[in-house]
């Protein structure tokens, strides 16, 4: 299992949040690229690979859910961390679990998302889902594997 030095878009309109989250990740010796919109994580989408995504759900340009389906066939390998401060959730989750085809390995959780949380889920990346996802997110919703 990969520990360290993992590639990770963070996509945050909040910047104290998405601060937060970044520093957490870089005192943790992953490589995380911040972005406030999902116009931004499109471009750097463009320059790099993912090992994880940590996306917000309701962002100024659009839907985090809908930008992970529709990027997340382009990264097969990527796990995805949907988060969002709504109390919908379990309406999303069904939205995603309920998209024919392969899916992504994602997981929905409730923000604020707890920095021990994002820590077991970066310490996941590289292990079999859902079975590491699952018991890691246990405030999560919805959990699945392609």
């Amino acid at each position: 299992m990969k520990m360290s030095q993992q590639q990770i878009l963070v996509i945050e309109d909040d910047a104290a949040l998405r601060t937060e989250i970044i520093e957490f990740l870089v005192r943790r010796r992953h490589r995380p690229t911040g972005c406030g919109t999902l116009a931004e994580a499109t471009a750097a989408l463009e320059i790099m690979i993912p090992d994880a995504v940590l996306s917000d759900i309701n962002l100024p340009d659009g839907d985090g859910v809908n930008f992970c389906m529709h990027n997340a066939p382009r990264f097969p390998a990527t796990m995805w961390l949907l988060m969002s401060g709504n109390d919908d959730l379990v309406r999303l989750g069904g939205q995603l679990k309920g998209i024919g085809g392969a899916k992504p390995t994602f997981a929905i959780v409730e923000k604020p998302v707890p920095l021990r949380l994002l820590d077991r889920f970066i310490a996941g990346i590289g292990s079999a889902p859902p079975s590491v996802i699952e018991p890691v997110m246990a405030v999560a919703t919805a959990a699945t594997a392609a």
